[in-house]
């Protein structure tokens, strides 16, 4: 009879990279948002022993870069050590943010961390009561960007025991930086009962029978990155059926939270300072009541505020929107630094303009506007338009779908971004021909 098992897939660590806080001098927030990556791992440890798993895959980018940090090294190696004394394997691959693997390491690991080669598909194998329980195939990065093919090279024996391949890809077959692959293409080395992919930093269920996950980032780094991070915990019976449960571990989260206007009658900022006071404390209690029924609690919450809508208060934003930020920031920085979790205001996106009547009835009334709608539909829908549009806006609007491929100074304008966008400038249109027809 198959052995049973249980297993961690986490990946997409990156050690000794920093979370995009904006955070100032206040030492309690730098504490927590300094020390936030290494308390998820610590977290994931913990998770480890509590659960009594076998071993745990990491599917690339433990560290941040190549040139490993040596207090990164060496939390690592204490971490490791933790594991070895409790029975628990590690096996790891390198991504593109720590390519070449066991060769850069810092310090001598212990004998329960087992790296893969960057040069070839390699094959580990795990026994559990002196029989083969376990196969976990891996390959490591060699350097940043990676084109061959590695999926074709992995190959198991059989099927007799549970088959876990480790890969970090983007899952895209045009995309040939990070092992180009597609699902089918998984799905057709049918010898592998588990794909642990590792690069995509969002949680993500690709496939059931095989199991193909991404357990995304362990702990998100900028508001990009939103909600609950963590890992997954898989138990494997000994019909080779799976079971996967996601496991939030990550102590900080990000979040956007948007504060629509339009329909709201505001006579003055005070009453502004009112409706964002109430989103940030529906925000504080919800999570107090999931830390209730979870081990791993939130201790902070980054959040971006986006205020948007047709409102009166626009005079006030369009007059003098720096300080009307800074004055909400200061005001709200200073509310939550008592309060837990911390409700971090991390920055404010003003998307307003003036009040406007019935904008569906001035659709209805004058057809001119309704072309406007037409207009944007069509830009929406049409790749040759939507692509003139995005080389009118320049260059900054040019960068890459994944965060990993993009510029800093560059923005990606997805379907749901460029609509919001859209959306603004139409009623700014419609605004200025009212305002021609007076």
């Amino acid at each position: 009879m198959v052995q049973s098992i249980k297993f961690i897939h986490t990946a997409d660590i990156h050690l000794a990279k920093e979370l995009s806080s904006n955070s100032l001098s206040n030492h309690k927030l730098e504490n927590i948002f300094s020390r936030a990556g290494k308390n998820a791992f610590e977290n994931l440890v913990k998770l480890a022993v509590s659960e009594a798993v076998d071993f745990i895959i990491i599917a690339g980018d433990l560290y941040d870069r190549e040139a490993r940090s040596i207090k990164s090294s060496r939390f690592f190696l204490k971490q490791a050590q933790q594991l070895e004394n409790q029975g628990i394997e590690i096996f790891v691959i390198s991504g593109n943010h720590d390519p070449a693997g066991v060769e850069k390491e810092v310090f001598e690991l212990p004998a329960n961390v087992h790296y893969f080669s960057s040069q070839e598909v390699e094959i580990y194998e795990y026994h559990k009561g002196g029989k083969l329980a376990a196969r976990i195939l891996g390959q490591s990065y060699r350097q940043k960007f990676e084109s061959r093919t590695m999926y074709n090279f992995y190959t198991a024996p059989d099927q007799s025991v549970f088959n876990i391949a480790l890969l970090h890809t983007a899952l895209s077959k045009d995309n040939n930086r990070y092992v180009p692959v597609n699902k089918n293409e998984l799905l057709s080395k049918t010898e592998i009962n588990y794909w642990a992919l590792g690069h995509l930093h969002q949680y993500q269920r690709v496939n059931d029978k095989p199991a193909v996950y991404f357990p995304g980032t362990l702990q998100a780094h900028n508001i990009s990155e939103q909600g609950r991070k963590g890992a997954i915990l898989v138990e494997v019976d000994s019909n080779l059926n799976t079971k996967e449960k996601f496991m939030s571990l990550a102590p900080v989260i990000f979040k956007e939270i948007k504060l629509d206007l339009e329909a709201k009658k505001l006579n003055n900022i005070t009453e502004l300072q009112q409706l964002i006071a109430k989103k940030i404390n529906n925000l504080a209690e919800k999570i107090r009541l999931q830390n209730r029924n979870q081990k791993y609690k939130i201790e902070a919450v980054i959040t971006r505020l986006v205020i948007k809508g047709r409102t009166e208060l626009h005079y006030y934003i369009e007059s003098d929107r720096e300080e009307l930020e800074e004055t909400l920031l200061e005001e709200f920085r200073a509310r939550q630094l008592n309060e837990s979790p911390f409700i971090w205001l991390h920055s404010i996106l003003f998307r307003t303009a003036n009040s406007l009547s019935n904008l569906d009835e001035l659709k209805d009334n004058n057809p001119l506007y309704q072309n406007i709608q037409d207009l944007i539909d069509e830009i929406l829908t049409d790749e040759e338009l939507n692509q003139e549009l995005l080389a009118e806006w320049g260059q900054i609007w040019q960068g890459d779908q994944n965060p990993e491929d993009r510029d800093n100074h560059r923005f990606y304008a997805d379907q749901k971004l460029q609509q919001e966008i859209l959306t603004d400038a139409e009623k700014i249109i419609i605004t200025e021909l009212i305002g021609d027809e007076d």
